[in-house]
């Protein structure tokens, strides 16, 4: 028995048929691909910081060291449909993963730090395109009521890869060669469950690049979703310990603070993948949003008081926070179709990026400004400005169907 999944020739949505174990195989290849290079990513991202701190080099050096990363996906992703183009989507990812493994590779093999900013962004270039062709593959072959699930399983896999990806360095060590090749190899393997599945990819129309701008312009709601969870998500992770030093958490509760809102993504992003499917999914979003206004408020005055209240409250927090890009994504593959869906989840990459790279400094000046509180300003000013905007978006939304 075979369950059409939806494809796009020319524009236009045509059957094409994938059984449901066809379907299955196909859906659990990306997560497991997903999963690898979140593990990969994960252990990458404070090896390097590690490293070079331990060679003495200047803070702000590895912070932009850090950011080349973010600016080759930046650079690559609106090429990634004239990739797929050329190369067909699976053939595509393999390409892009076997890039990305030998620029981690060279990473251990040469110590000159221009050569490691090159290695970066070529890292970048390689993932973007697994990064992309997977989200849309995924949505093109899933139903409606089911995709909200779907994209949360893919986002949580994402996420506990990227959780474990520590772990193993603590197993690895930062010293040597030896990481960087255990690293590289997880992008390698990566590529593997892509290879039986290559024939399954949905013929789609890849027409046109794709543009943060036009996104802008056609989904706000989406794309500024893309741009909320980037700008906090980097508050997260760089700046939340260090707040929580700061008001006198010990270290290890700063620490612990921060994993209980990792732990907040990889719990609660099935059950608001399950949700999106049952409920308005914009509706869904501003209510993300509203937890995310009120995140910073409720949770800082039980960090200052030390109490174990804040890790619920941040397993809630981050949950939210990371949401809204699972719905965001939901969003994007209910609107867009095909070629369309393609640029735009390009585009929608972008848009995280960019934020990724100019939270970080945002977020600092915020803590300087009114140290260090206003690091949970800056997080509250970012969610209240989503949130306003995906509820006139919504009511416009709604004046223009119901005239």
């Amino acid at each position: 028995m075979t369950e059409p999944a939806p494809a796009v020739i020319s524009g236009e949505v045509q059957p094409f048929e994938l059984s449901r174990r066809q379907v299955g195989w196909t859906l659990s290849a990306h997560f497991l691909s997903s999963a690898s290079i979140g593990v990969a990513i994960g252990g990458i991202v404070p090896l390097i910081s590690v490293t070079l701190e331990a060679r003495g080099v200047d803070t702000v050096i590895i912070g932009v060291n850090s950011a080349m990363t973010s600016i080759g996906v930046i650079l690559a992703a609106p090429f990634v449909p004239s990739i797929v183009r050329a190369l067909g989507a699976g053939w595509a990812i393999v390409a892009g993963l076997i890039f990305a493994t030998l620029a981690t590779i060279g990473l251990g093999l040469v110590d000159d730090l221009w050569v490691w900013l090159l290695l970066r962004l070529l890292m970048g270039v390689g993932v973007v395109t697994h990064w992309v062709v997977s989200e849309t593959w995924m949505q093109a072959i899933v139903s409606e009521r089911r995709r909200g699930l779907v994209m949360s399983v893919y986002v949580t896999s994402i996420a506990a890869g990227f959780a474990s990806g520590p772990v193993v360095l603590s197993f690895t060590g930062t010293a040597g060669l030896l990481p960087f090749i255990v690293f590289a190899t997880m992008i390698g393997l990566t590529a593997l469950p892509m290879i039986p599945i290559r024939h399954l990819v949905p013929p789609l129309a890849l027409n046109e690049r794709g543009s943060a701008l036009r996104l802008l312009r056609q989904a706000p709601t989406i794309a500024t979703a893309a741009l909320a969870v980037g700008l906090v998500d980097a508050a997260f992770f760089t700046f939340l310990p260090l707040y929580g030093l700061r008001v006198g958490v010990p270290k290890e509760e700063a620490l612990l603070l921060l994993t209980a809102v990792l732990g907040g993504n990889v719990l609660l992003q099935i059950p608001l993948g399950w949700l999106a499917d049952k409920v308005s999914r914009r509706g869904l979003l501003i209510g993300l949003a509203a937890i995310c206004v009120a995140g910073p408020v409720v949770t800082a005055p039980f960090i200052l008081s030390g109490s174990w209240i804040m890790y619920p409250l941040g397993v809630i927090w981050g949950g939210a926070a990371f949401g809204i890009y699972t719905v965001g994504v939901t969003m994007l593959g209910e609107r867009y179709r095909g070629g369309e869906l393609a640029s735009a989840n390009a585009a929608f990459v972008v848009c995280f990026e960019i934020a990724n790279i100019t939270g970080p400094p945002v977020a600092g000046l915020a803590m300087e400004l009114w140290a260090p509180h206003g690091l949970m300003v800056y997080m509250t000013v970012v969610s209240a400005g989503f949130l306003l905007l995906a509820i006139f978006r919504g009511a416009q939304r709604a004046v223009q169907s119901g005239s």
